[in-house]
């Protein structure tokens, strides 16, 4: 247990070193572990045929009330246009998920009911066994009980930040629909916040949710896996998908495709200027910015809150069984020696660059 301390300190060390390294973000983390759970949600989906934007209806459907189980409300919650949500709840009516009834009292407003079906769909979807996987992992490494208060805290903040009325007050705040959530069921409902501003953000610049997803891990990852399976592997989606998008962002000369100097089956995705000038405008900056400063007013835990954000983020690493998508520096095959830093499994040097981005090789301490 010490020893994994020690190594943690030397990690968080070595981001002091360089001033490119920015301060670790509690959202940054945040949204480290909403991809891995989103991929790990994809994969179920797949299994069940299901698609996964049905998948989140049904589980936001499954904790709405009757202030909250409308297509408007649904629309809202999501970033979504109403048109979207209202295909998505054509295809789970026809498929006997759920269904429609009028309002008592103004006919014109629709209630929508998560039928046993839907319920039954909706517990073979989700990721129970990676949350506690993940939480006894935390349970066994952590001397420390982790404080779900600082959780609540932040999810806190990105509600208010949203100024989202429907959810952001009395019994109606997204951290009551769940009896007793765990910490990894509170980092969900703040990725659902961030993916729905995220959303909205695409709709306005014309670009799907999957092609800013790619641009933003393209922005992200190290020289070892900028590869379109590695993207794959990454968002838990099919080759097929990848690549058809990877057609259509380099139509839009968002990226570059470069062959392996090496091995020339490979391909590197490259991401252009274009490309990062959209994602920058794409991304939820003022969210995070407001959220922050909501923080710091009414927080006093937030220098250690990011620690055990960290600690969750290991914790889901080391439960997903396929790649952790890690920060290179925090890898056990990373070190450094008199020319720099060095990946044991690569035998290759690092740049600081590689070093400070996310690796598919990944080996979480």
């Amino acid at each position: 247990m010490e020893e994994v301390r020690n190594q943690k300190d030397n990690i968080l060390n070595l981001n002091n070193i360089h001033k490119s390294t920015q301060e670790i973000d509690f959202f940054e983390i945040i949204k480290c572990m909403a991809a891995l759970i989103r991929s790990e949600e994809r994969k179920k989906c797949t299994e069940l045929r299901l698609q996964l934007i049905h998948f989140e209806v049904l589980q936001y459907l499954s904790h709405s009330n009757q202030y909250t189980d409308t297509p408007a409300a649904t629309a809202s919650y999501f970033g979504m246009t109403r048109g979207t949500v209202s295909q998505s709840l054509i295809v789970l009516e026809k498929k006997g998920y759920l269904e429609k009834s009028k309002d008592k009292n103004d006919k014109r407003v629709i209630h929508i009911t998560l039928l046993p079906s839907g319920q039954a769909i909706l517990k073979k979807a989700r990721r129970t066994e990676l949350f506690n996987k993940a939480t006894n992992i935390i349970k066994e490494n952590t001397s420390t009980p982790i404080k779900i208060n600082i959780f609540f805290n932040v999810l806190n903040a990105l509600q208010k930040a949203l100024q989202t009325q429907s959810f952001n007050s009395g019994k109606n705040k997204n951290s009551a629909m769940i009896k007793k959530p765990t910490i990894f069921d509170l980092i969900e409902l703040m990725a659902i916040l961030i993916r729905s501003e995220e959303r909205k953000k695409c709709t306005k610049l014309k670009i799907q949710m999957v092609h800013f997803q790619v641009l933003e891990y393209l922005s992200l990852c190290n020289k070892y896996s900028d590869t379109p399976a590695a993207i794959a592997n990454y968002l838990g989606m099919t080759r097929g998908t990848i690549s058809q998008t990877l057609i259509l962002l380099e139509k839009r000369k968002f990226i570059k495709k470069n062959q392996d100097l090496t091995d020339k089956r490979v391909f590197h995705i490259q991401l252009l200027k274009k490309g990062f000038n959209i994602l920058n405008r794409a991304k939820p900056t003022d969210l995070f910015k407001k959220a922050s400063i909501i923080l710091k007013k009414n927080s006093s835990t937030i220098p250690d809150g990011k620690d055990f954000f960290i600690e969750a983020l290991t914790a889901l690493q080391k439960a997903n069984n396929s790649y952790s998508f890690g920060i290179c520096i925090t890898c056990k095959n990373f070190i450094t020696n008199s020319t720099g830093f060095f990946c044991q499994l690569t035998q290759e040097n690092l740049s600081i660059s590689d070093s400070e981005k996310i690796c598919q090789e990944h080996v979480p301490i």
